[in-house]
Formats: C-alpha cells, structure tokens, sequence
C-alpha cells in the first residue's frame, strides 16, 4: 500500500495539470516517483528534465544507462523502478544473465569490459560512499570526462529515485514483487 496514492487527474491543480500532460506524453502512466513529485509540481518538472537530459539526450549508450539504474535500484531494492527498468535493459541488449545477477545481488560474469567498469565504479560508490583513485582513473580513461559524469550522475539520479520510491512505500505497476 502506497503511502501516497497518485492524484486522481480531476484534483490536479491548475499548475499540476500541464506537467501531468507532459510526463503523460513520454510515460505509460504517471506513477513512481513522479506521482509522488506532482505535489510540488517545480520539482516533477525539474526531475523530468533531468531524467530527459540524461536518458534521451546523453551520450551514454542506453546499456550502459540501464546497467546502472538495475545496479542502483537494486542496492535500494527499489521494486517499482526494478520492474520499469528491467525490460528497458533487455531491450538495449545488457545479458539476462546480467541482469539476473544483479537481480539476485550476485556479482556478473561481463563480457564486455565497459559494463564491468561501469559495474565496478557503481558498486564501489555505493558501498564505499568513495569512488577510490585507481577506479576513478579507470573509469575515466575508459569513458573520459563526459561519459564518466553522465555515469555517476545517473547512479545519483536514481539513487534519489529510489529514496523517493522507497520512502513513500510505492508499490509496482502490476503488484510484482522482483526481490524474493
């Protein structure tokens, strides 16, 4: 049971109404963590243009990017975000095996040197709260400055995603439950 149910569109306030619209215009459905944001409606539209201008507009390839939201998602075991993300990844070609590793909270066995980078960088930083001197170096020799941003902003991004989600106790789409 969430601890906030979404706003039924006819209580939205004037100010609400439009961003409704536009995050109804690139969504399935207003939910997660936006639904929770539409009550200060700056803030749904500040988050969405962040959201944009990392998803849609960055450079970072969308495996990559997706890698890194199950990896983050998963360490706050963020069901809701877990269950929007897991087909995204799928469709931008990161391994079922990868993903299922992530899923179970085991470390992948990567083939591709760019996700285990970004595998590392993450998951040091998240469980270290540091991202050490040697794997920064890597990271950025490997994805250079501007990659190397968009990576970890990304892990920040969806790290207040998952407070959100996991704050107000926001349930998944479909009543899933991905995390045993």
């Amino acid at each position: 049971m969430a601890r906030l149910d979404p706003i039924p569109y006819d209580d939205l306030t004037p100010e609400q109404k439009p961003i409704h619209a536009k995050l109804a215009s690139t969504r399935k459905r207003v939910g997660g963590p936006f639904a929770i944001w539409l009550r200060i409606p700056n803030v749904a539209h500040t988050a969405n243009e962040l959201t944009h201008a990392l998803r849609e507009n960055g450079k970072l390839e969308k495996r990559l990017f997706e890698l890194i939201v199950l990896i983050v998602v998963r360490h706050w075991s963020a069901q809701y975000a877990w269950s929007a993300h897991e087909p995204n990844a799928v469709t931008a070609g990161l391994s079922p095996d990868v993903i299922a590793a992530i899923r179970e909270q085991r470390k992948p066995e990567f083939k591709n040197a760019d996700e285990r980078m970004i595998y590392e960088a993450v998951s040091e930083l998240l469980d270290t709260k540091e991202l050490s001197a040697p794997t920064y170096d890597r990271l950025m020799k490997q994805f250079g400055t501007e990659l190397s941003i968009e990576a970890i902003s990304v892990a920040g991004f969806y790290g207040m995603v998952s407070t959100v989600l996991k704050g107000f106790d926001v349930p998944t789409p479909n009543g899933e439950h991905p995390f045993k």
